[in-house]
């Protein structure tokens, strides 16, 4: 009875040893350094199309994944190891690396097709990781999820943002008082001597896992007679969804420092976005808007929305930002408003400081911000390369 009573009880501890292992392991989610975030599938199972896996080395070991995708190995909660098979095969036309070769420790990742994308565009090699569930939405008395108390920088430039929730959000409109930039001299490109420090004002947004930007951007510009400036000298609309675009180089299509211009970015439609900048007057005189392809936007798909002032870096995207003496100074947002709803029937709710996450990048240091009417979204930016004492 004593043996049977002993086999029970091992048996039981074995339960809830593989329990607690599998708990550990039945994740619903993983989380990137940048924030950025994505659903996992299943674990210790075959990967799918479009899904991302989660693996223990046992299960890896006996059912290597195919060259079809991308698997990263996971070791102290960090990034050890990516081997992209499929860009090597079909890319890139090499061998397949084959299954990555793996010690006792750690657990993999594998991703197919989006997934594979979002590895690759926001984990790399020492990178932390992190695994999760979905944590419970909240919501306020309007219905309206509510936005993340904070949210980690994105490295490589000195940037002010400020973006809603995920969410039924259906656009963002802000009328803005366009800042002044200043370049850094001894900052140059060794190529063509122009200034490695650029400036923009945009809004934008992400859904899925694609960001899109759009708004005015620190530019060159012709003359009558065609001929290229040979200094970046006014702000000119540009759009980035799969590619960098920008409104052609006329007149009727440049503004200066000081001047004030409405700007949206409105869903168009189903994978599609609306970018209008036009000056805040009555009878405005320089109107710009397109429509263009934002694929994730799709509808019943969570969407969030932004609006940032910056001092891009050339070349410098994802990196640590670079020491520098530019800034861009006298910037003002008179109203920020974000859209809920279609057409003439959207509601129009001022992104005041409950729908937004604050960020200050790459350190409060840079930026300073004067609030002049919070309940409007309304506030100074002076963004500074060099910190101002």
């Amino acid at each position: 009875m004593l043996n049977k009573l002993n086999q029970y009880l091992a048996a039981a501890l074995f339960l809830a040893v593989f329990a607690c292992a599998a708990n550990a392991q039945n994740k619903t989610q993983i989380t990137a350094p940048n924030g950025q975030v994505y659903k996992i599938s299943g674990t210790d199972r075959l990967r799918k199309d479009e899904e991302l896996v989660v693996c223990t080395l046992a299960y890896y070991a006996k059912n290597p994944t195919n060259q079809s995708g991308v698997d990263v190995l996971v070791v102290d909660d960090k990034v050890a190891v990516v081997q992209d098979r499929a860009g090597a095969v079909y890319l890139q036309s090499k061998p397949d690396p084959g299954a990555i070769k793996t010690e006792n420790k750690g657990y993999i990742l594998s991703a197919h097709g989006a997934a594979r994308k979002w590895i690759l565009a926001n984990l790399k090699i020492g990178d932390a990781v992190k695994l999760g569930d979905v944590p419970a939405i909240v919501k306020n008395a309007d219905g309206e999820i509510a936005p993340a108390a904070s949210l980690p920088c994105f490295e490589g430039a000195y940037y002010r943002k400020v973006v809603s929730s995920f969410d039924a959000w259906t656009g963002i409109v802000g009328i803005v008082r366009l800042g002044t930039p200043k370049v850094d001299e001894n900052r140059l490109s060794e190529k063509d001597r122009q200034p490695l420090d650029n400036f923009s004002v945009y809004m934008g947004g992400r859904a899925g896992d694609k960001e899109i930007d759009a708004g005015l951007t620190w530019g060159f510009t012709k003359d009558e007679q065609g001929n290229l400036s040979k200094q970046r000298n006014a702000w000119r609309p540009f759009w980035r969804n799969e590619t960098w675009n920008n409104a052609p180089a006329e007149k009727k299509f440049y503004w200066s420092p000081g001047d004030t211009v409405q700007m949206a970015v409105i869903v168009a439609g189903p994978g599609k976005l609306r970018l209008v900048i036009a000056d805040a007057t009555p009878q405005p005189k320089r109107v710009f808007q397109i429509e263009f392809d934002a694929k994730t936007f799709a509808p019943n798909t969570p969407r969030q929305f932004k609006r940032v002032n910056a001092i891009d870096q050339f070349g410098n995207e994802g990196k640590p930002v670079q020491p520098t003496k530019a800034e861009v100074t006298g910037a003002e947002w008179l109203q920020t408003i974000l859209l809920r709803g279609a057409g003439a029937d959207a509601k129009q709710i001022p992104m005041d400081k409950t729908r937004l996450t604050d960020m200050r990048c790459s350190s409060e240091k840079h930026i300073v911000v004067t609030a002049t009417d919070a309940a409007k979204g309304a506030e100074k930016i002076d963004v500074y390369g060099t910190p101002k004492k």
